[in-house]
């Protein structure tokens, strides 16, 4: 029996997204007052261009927040080694959200670079905090 539960899950999950969504919205602000500008194409064409909204950041760390919990919840009740399928996917799926920032066509290397953290940031918050807080500790950590 491994030490993660589902019902704890419940509320790890949605925990851990909503610190990623926070922590993104504060760097998000963060690099907008030092002066990055986020310039997008609003159309995937390079010829309309503009600011990027600050519901972006929350709707693309929220979405895989979800995706991950109930990704981690289907492995906890079909895998035989759920932390290690959970860890393989979250790595790949990081992996792959850097090609997106790279694709957008007129965007600064800047530009790409900051959505680039933006996700890595994400990830790891979410996959790290699912993995902690599901914990069932039966005994004291120390």
């Amino acid at each position: 029996m491994h030490p993660f539960s589902l019902r704890r899950l419940l509320w790890a999950g949605p925990l851990a997204t909503a610190a990623a969504v926070l922590v993104n919205l504060l760097f998000f602000s963060l690099t907008k007052a030092l002066g990055e500008q986020y310039i997008l194409p609003l159309d995937g064409s390079s010829t309309n261009l503009g600011p990027m909204s600050i519901l972006m950041p929350v709707v693309v760390t929220l979405v895989p927040g979800l995706l991950a919990t109930i990704l981690f919840g289907l492995l906890l009740r079909f895998a035989r080694s759920p932390v290690i399928a959970f860890l393989s996917v979250c790595v790949t799926a990081l992996l792959l959200s850097f090609g997106g920032p790279f694709y957008l066509p007129s965007a600064t290397l800047v530009t790409k670079l900051l959505l680039c953290s933006m996700n890595l940031i994400a990830g790891v918050i979410i996959t790290a905090g699912i993995l902690i807080l599901d914990l069932n500790r039966t005994k004291p950590l120390l």
